[in-house]
């Protein structure tokens, strides 16, 4: 169950904007952590029609997010990766290996999912993921 003192916020104008929040800590040591989608500051979509640049863009964003509970790609359990483009994201999946490689982590768990639209324009892949804190 969220509740408010659950919520750590990480971009309040976008938060409330859409009515979401970014990351929530369950009552344990869990992180759940909303869709991250490859956008610009103005939440305009970046990497338009460049796989690779989505997935690059993604991750600085969810290392953003993560930074705001003291976390890391470390931390990251799972993963769930909506895409527009299945075999885009196969063919770039090198890129997602080697940031997990570099920030020293092993690669969560993930389920890859081919949808027909995401919620801004122009972008291919969305991933939602679970953290879990140190102890």
């Amino acid at each position: 169950m969220a509740h408010f003192d659950n919520v750590i916020s990480v971009n309040a104008e976008l938060e409330k904007r859409f009515g979401m929040s970014y990351l929530i800590r369950s009552s344990g040591p869990t992180l759940h952590m909303a869709g991250i989608l490859s956008a610009d500051k103005n939440f305009e979509a970046y990497g338009v029609g460049d796989m690779a640049a989505q997935i690059q863009r993604i991750y600085q964003r969810m290392n953003g997010v993560l930074a705001n509970a003291g976390c890391t790609l470390i931390n990251v359990v799972s993963e769930i990766s909506f895409t527009t483009d299945i075999q885009a994201l196969a063919g770039a999946s090198h890129v997602r290996d080697e940031i997990y490689r570099a920030a020293g982590a092993a690669p969560p768990v993930a389920t890859a999912v081919q949808v027909s639209a995401l919620y801004l324009p122009g972008a291919m892949l969305e991933i939602q993921a679970t953290a879990e804190l140190s102890t």
